[in-house]
């Protein structure tokens, strides 16, 4: 999403990149989300073995 800036006051987004930019947000949100639930299990049973 490098086409638009958003920080140009005088231009607004048009639909699609508005659009484009929503998904690759979201699939950035579901790739952390992801990772960090991963990571947070793999701790919890990291943690149970060492009891």
């Amino acid at each position: 999403m490098n086409d638009y800036r958003f920080t140009n006051i005088n231009q607004e987004p048009t639909d699609e990149q508005l659009s484009q930019l929503m998904r690759e947000v979201a699939e950035d949100a579901k790739e952390r989300y992801e990772k960090a639930h991963a990571a947070f299990f793999a701790q919890i049973v990291q943690m149970a073995q060492a009891v």
